[in-house]
C-alpha cells in the first residue's frame, strides 16, 4: 500500500535514473547514499559504515527499491505495477506539470464538447468539472501533444473516438506518474 508523499509521484523514467545516481553514489564511496539505503528494510539491520564497506554488493535492484520505498511502495514491483496500470487521473495533472496554464472550465460535458468545437484544445474531466487546456499543457505533463493519438481520440477524453488510441494516451500519461493512488482507487472504487 502506498503511503501518501508531499510530492507527486515520479515517473518511472525519472525513478530509474535516480536508482542508478544512488548507486552511482554509493560506489563512488558517498557516506549519503549508504545512509539512504539504510532505509531500506533488506539493508536495515547494516550501518552507513558498513554497507560502505560492502558496496560491491549492493545491487541496482537495491536502488530500485529504495526508490520505491521513498515513494512510498513496498517494492520496485509495486510501484512499477501502480504506475503502468492505475487509472489515470487528471487531478494529479495539476500537482506536477500542469500549473500557471490558462485553461476553459466547464460544469458540463457539453459546454466544454461545445468549446473543443470553437477553439482546439485537449478535453478532460475532473472530478465532476470538465477542463480544456492548450497544447502546452499536455507537453509539459511529459506528453507529445502532436501525437497523431490525441487526433484519433478527437482530443476528447472522456468520449475517444478510438479506444486503442485512448488506451495508448492513458499508458504514456499513467507512466509519467499521473495515475490514481492506491488510496484514491480505494476511495473511489476501481474505474
Amino acid at each position: 500500500m502506498r503511503a501518501a508523499t508531499a510530492s507527486p509521484p515520479l515517473p518511472l523514467a525519472e525513478c530509474r535514473i535516480r536508482a542508478s545516481l544512488l548507486l552511482k553514489a554509493l560506489h563512488a564511496g558517498e557516506a549519503q547514499a549508504a545512509e539512504r539505503l539504510c532505509a531500506l528494510p533488506a539493508l536495515a539491520h547494516l550501518s552507513a559504515a558498513q554497507l560502505l564497506q560492502g558496496r560491491d554488493s549492493v545491487q541496482r535492484k537495491h536502488a530500485l527499491a529504495l526508490v520505491a520505498h521513498e515513494q512510498g511502495y513496498a517494492s520496485w514491483a509495486a510501484l512499477k505495477q501502480a504506475r503502468e496500470a492505475a487509472p489515470l487521473d487528471p487531478r494529479a495533472f495539476f500537482r506536477a506539470g500542469g500549473r500557471g496554464f490558462l485553461n476553459r472550465w466547464f460544469s458540463s460535458y457539453e459546454a466544454a464538447r461545445a468549446s473543443l468545437r470553437e477553439a482546439p484544445g485537449f478535453l478532460f474531466p475532473f472530478g465532476a468539472q470538465f477542463f480544456v487546456c492548450e497544447p502546452g499543457f499536455v507537453r509539459a505533463l511529459g506528453v507529445d501533444p502532436a501525437d497523431p493519438d490525441w487526433e484519433r481520440i478527437g482530443y476528447d477524453w472522456v468520449q475517444p473516438r478510438d479506444a486503442a488510441a485512448h488506451e495508448r494516451l492513458r499508458e504514456r500519461l499513467v507512466r509519467q506518474g499521473y495515475g490514481l493512488l492506491p488510496q484514491q482507487e480505494v476511495a473511489h472504487g476501481a474505474r
